[in-house]
């Protein structure tokens, strides 16, 4: 477990499914998704996809975000983990919408990237968002992402393209600003 002022990540275990079907089948929470507004997902999909990621392997970690109050507000993900090159691909999501705005996102990727550097020792941890989720991309700034490029028109959601924003920090990224 991985602790800061407000929130904890714990592992995802295979109990959280329910939880998750119900944040992922939220009109809301799935439209802040890439995959937002595609294909409905089915029960036994989410129950296979957390079971997959209750077994964290080298490739990929996988989190449930746990609030204040003890309860689970939603999910934070190090996956592509390249040991090689020392990169990582990071993500979350916040799927209790009464939690939405009080800056855990931030919190969240602060304590993802403070794995990544000190406990993986990587170099570089990277994302990608939807250029209009403005809130997201004001998080991942906040804690010192750069924006590498733009990809043209890569998800298709709520019948049109969107453009997704590739963003990047480098743990000399960190340290600069210390």
């Amino acid at each position: 477990m991985i602790k800061s002022k407000r929130i904890m990540l714990r592992p995802v275990v295979e109990e959280d499914w329910e939880l998750r079907y119900k944040w992922l089948s939220d009109r809301d929470v799935n439209a802040t998704l890439p995959s937002g507004s595609g294909l409905p997902l089915t029960p036994n999909a989410v129950r296979e996809r957390t079971r997959k990621y209750a077994e964290s392997n080298d490739k990929g970690i996988y989190f449930t975000i746990v609030g204040e109050d003890n309860k689970p507000i939603g999910n934070a993900q190090l996956f592509k983990i390249d040991p090689w090159n020392r990169h990582a691909e990071i993500g979350l999501w916040i799927g209790e919408k009464s939690e939405w705005g009080k800056g855990y996102g931030t919190e969240v990727t602060e304590i993802l990237v403070q794995f990544a550097f000190n406990r993986l020792n990587l170099h570089k941890v990277y994302l990608t968002v939807d250029a209009d989720n403005v809130g997201a991309i004001r998080c991942y700034e906040k804690v010192g992402f750069h924006s590498d490029g733009i990809l043209r028109d890569e998800i298709y959601k709520n019948g049109k393209y969107v453009n997704r924003i590739y963003m990047s920090l480098l743990k000399t990224d960190i340290r600069r600003a210390y």
